[in-house]
């Protein structure tokens, strides 16, 4: 057995590779809806398209990269949650490390300040993975979204974008929706899981909870921070050079052109994307940690 931080960390690293690689075809439909403004009612032609110019393979453009990726993100992810709740807890909490006492004075109090901890802890995740999101998403919608098989591989991706823009293009571009989306979304995806595990229905539901969970609290996490999702992938699909505008200027143009409805193209296939993929990595991280630990 091994201690809990590394335990953590490698069955994040197992768990978000899984997870990701699993539900990969439906992430493919969700970017590819984004950048070619599909609407949600047209999926199918969209994956007859992909069928008819790219085959099979067009599901999966940058899935290696993306399991290498989001296993090394979804370490840190969790590694980073179950770090700062055992320094909060240790501290007694958020009132504790905020220099504070018991707020409300009583049970309510107690369970707001673990709430606040959760709450903290999963979006203090979601800040330090932002820095690893960026540059590993970048690749994963310039691979996505291409058509014609423009890059041959991820690496090929990679040097265009270095060759235009530097090794600071490809962490940076989109790295400030990226930061708005993940520590929001990290901040519910934690919260919402942790006290759903907490309940009676947990108990009920055993090792099956884990799957239930984690569909839910993928699915949850989402919803809310989708339109900063859409203009992140609008922002970083470019090689860079003299596209450089910022994700305000696109999100205005984005709304001039095709109004609220387009901050949510590609959400059906996100949705299923999300249950399938979160379900699959709680599911693998709570396995292995009854193992490791």
């Amino acid at each position: 057995m091994i201690g809990a931080g590394a335990a953590s960390l490698l069955a994040g690293s197992v768990g978000g590779a899984i997870g990701v690689g699993v539900a990969y075809p439906l992430d493919t439909l969700k970017t590819k809806s984004q950048v070619f403004k599909s609407p949600e009612d047209d999926l199918i032609s969209l994956v007859k398209v992909i069928l008819e110019l790219e085959g099979i393979a067009g599901f999966f453009g940058g899935v290696k990269a993306m399991m290498i990726g989001q296993a090394l993100i979804k370490s840190v992810a969790f590694s980073a949650n179950d770090f700062a709740l055992r320094v909060l807890n240790d501290m007694g909490g958020v009132a504790a490390f905020i220099g504070g006492g018991d707020i409300s004075g009583g049970d309510g109090g107690a369970g707001a300040s673990s709430f606040a901890t959760l709450l903290l802890a999963a979006a203090f995740s979601g800040f330090v993975t932002s820095f690893l999101v960026a540059p590993v998403e970048r690749v994963k919608v310039m691979m996505q979204a291409q058509q014609n098989s423009l890059y041959a591989n991820e690496l090929e991706c990679v040097q265009a974008v270095l060759q235009n823009e530097g090794w600071t293009g490809l962490f940076s571009r989109g790295l400030g929706p990226t930061l708005a989306r993940e520590i929001p979304s990290y901040g519910i995806y934690f919260v919402v899981y942790g006290v759903l595990m907490q309940t009676a229905v947990a108990e009920s539901l055993g090792s099956v909870a884990p799957l239930v969970f984690g569909a839910i609290s993928g699915c949850a996490c989402w919803i809310p921070v989708y339109p900063i999702d859409v203009v992140k992938t609008l922002v970083q699909n470019t090689e860079g050079g003299a596209d450089d505008s910022s994700a305000i200027d696109v999100a205005i143009q984005l709304y001039k052109d095709e109004g609220v409805g387009a901050f949510f193209n590609g959400l059906t296939p996100k949705m299923l994307r999300a249950s399938v993929n979160h379900a699959v990595t709680f599911w693998v991280y709570d396995l292995m940690m009854g193992v490791l630990t």
